[in-house]
């Protein structure tokens, strides 16, 4: 697979250059915004919401493509592969430093520039609802003497990684099941193929509902889904990563056309749906740029990319 991945990376290095385009009265034709995971997960339906209220403020078209596939690398190495203009950009979140940390790229976070971070929310082990089990004590001591099967979406995702250190941090005997997205992985808790998932609020909240409904056991930090469920701070884990929610494009974006996304971004998350979509997600929107973003990304890097590294040195 890096071998594929390495291909897919030189050719995108052949079809465009390091040099920034000009801004040239941007934008002048439609956007497209690749989201590099399946249909009906958290990242789609998030971006979708904004969809229309990024359309109404940059005066053109924008259309959301789902290009899912290697975690969301094949997503992201058809943007690479894309003129940096601001007209093809890919979603950026913590999958950006788990691939890199797990080797299974061969670009870098330099091969990109970071348009804005939009939205915040948590990781969260949900799992079946069971006789045997209402709460997080009651999950634990169920599962302390038998192989729990946790899923979560991509191999190689920011929620692969957090399944494999949450399951570490809480001391669970767990089969890893991967699955092709969110939904996908969120689906096949709630029909009992497997007894848990690592996801978010947003990618949970439809499979959460209903008295039949997956519960959540722990959260990686607050969400307004899900108040009443122990963080891992609660807990004294050493475990409060974030998943965030942004735009990124390939390298070379002329600052004027960031200054334009980032303009359209402040007037899209106004929009009334679009704050009421946010809010039944569970998505915290607060947008961040430039060298605030540059200190958020570092951060991540930081935190994200060592934890990479380990779980695939298991």
């Amino acid at each position: 697979m890096k071998s594929l991945f390495a291909g897919l990376f030189l050719a995108s290095v052949a079809l465009t250059s390091n040099m920034a385009f000009a801004a040239d009265g941007f934008p002048k034709k439609d956007i497209t915004i690749v989201v590099q995971y399946a249909t009906g997960g958290g990242t789609d339906s998030f971006i979708r919401a904004l969809e229309k209220p990024l359309e109404d403020a940059f005066g053109v078209g924008v259309a959301v493509r789902n290009i899912a596939g290697g975690g969301g690398v094949v997503g992201m190495m058809q943007v690479l592969a894309a003129k940096p203009d601001g007209y093809t950009v890919a979603i950026a979140n913590n999958a950006f430093y788990t691939l890199i940390g797990m080797g299974n790229v061969t670009f870098s976070l330099d091969d990109f520039d970071y348009i804005a971070a939009v939205g915040m929310e948590p990781y969260v082990l949900a799992a079946k609802a069971s006789d045997e089990w209402k709460d997080y004590d009651g999950f634990l001591n169920y599962a302390k003497d038998k192989t729990i099967r946790l899923g979560f979406a991509g191999v190689g995702s920011s929620t692969h990684i957090m399944a494999m250190a949450m399951a570490e941090e809480l001391g669970l005997n767990v089969q890893f099941v991967p699955y092709g997205g969110a939904s996908e992985a969120a689906a096949a808790a709630l029909g009992g193929h497997i007894e848990g998932v690592v996801l978010s609020p947003a990618d949970l909240v439809a499979a959460m509902d209903g008295d039949d409904g997956l519960v959540p056991i722990v959260s990686s930090g607050k969400s307004s889904l899900i108040e009443n469920v122990k963080t891992t701070k609660d807990l004294g884990l050493n475990l409060s990563v974030q998943q965030w929610r942004g735009f990124a494009a390939p390298a070379g974006v002329d600052p004027e056309v960031k200054k334009a996304w980032q303009a359209a971004i402040e007037k899209a998350i106004k929009d009334p749906q679009f704050i009421e979509a946010s809010k039944n997600l569970g998505v915290e929107v607060s947008p961040v740029f430039g060298e605030d973003l540059k200190a958020f990304m570092d951060e991540g890097e930081r935190v994200m990319i060592p934890l990479a590294k380990k779980v695939a040195a298991q």
